[in-house]
């Protein structure tokens, strides 16, 4: 057995950012890794540009999610934004900032957002090594974050709270037995729902593992926008299916 970290995330609005191209930005039904890597950043207060800080910070940890939502649904959202001319000379640190300018000079970029209605998951964090943050130190983060948490983009806030607990158990036990974290009972929505659990430690030896897949969502450069792959497995015990 190992120690782990696991929370809740619930909140009628959720977008996981997945591989993006053109105008439609779509939502992984899942939180990705780097969602919930910058989750957890966040709670801790490193901030954005502390490239090195953020490096090692999202190599120091390993994660496991299982959606437990039984009646989620999709949402679309039509944006337009204004956008400055190109300028790589030029950092704006505000939006009143990038905007300030005549409305002759700024262009509009046309884009579609996809939103995760009514998800209910739950994650568990487990440390590979010695990370600058424990597991303790996580937990107290999310209790008392340094910096607003939200589910993917700032209009999407939590709204239950994460309610983090340590566990010295297995994923099988967290997520499918005794050890495993007991949703609210107002939310009927996850009534009877079941499903895989997605985790990326290939060490993970307490549930079967039925599929792989290459993701794309392992955070390299903040300031770049740069993200490398990594495997991700799923499965569930046969009683569950």
């Amino acid at each position: 057995m190992k120690q782990y970290l696991i929370f809740q995330l619930y909140a009628p609005l959720a977008s996981w950012g997945d591989e993006a191209g053109g105008e439609m930005r779509r939502s992984a039904t899942i939180p990705t890794r780097s969602a919930v890597l910058g989750l957890l950043a966040a709670a801790v207060g490193i901030r954005r540009d502390e490239e090195q800080r953020l490096e090692s910070f999202n190599h120091a940890y390993h994660l496991a999610v299982r959606p437990r939502s039984g009646r989620e649904s999709w949402l679309e959202d039509y944006h337009t934004t204004q956008v400055p001319p190109v300028n790589r000379k030029r950092r704006y640190y505000t939006r009143r900032e990038e905007l300030d300018r005549p409305a002759s000079d700024l262009g509009t970029i046309l884009s579609q957002r996809e939103y995760r209605c009514d998800g209910y998951w739950q994650v568990a964090v487990s440390c590979d090594g010695q990370p600058e943050f424990s597991l303790e130190a996580l937990q107290q983060a999310l209790m008392q974050p340094c910096f607003p948490l939200y589910l993917g983009r700032k209009s999407c806030p939590l709204a239950l709270p994460l309610k983090p607990e340590l566990k010295n158990s297995t994923l099988r036990e967290i997520f499918y037995g005794a050890d495993q974290l007991q949703p609210p009972a107002e939310l009927e929505l996850i009534s009877g729902a079941r499903g895989p659990c997605y985790w990326d430690d290939p060490a993970e030896d307490s549930l079967p593992k039925q599929s792989e897949q290459q993701c794309y969502h392992q955070p390299l450069s903040r300031a770049r926008w740069q993200f490398a792959s990594y495997l991700r497995f799923s499965g569930q015990p046969a009683e569950e299916q």
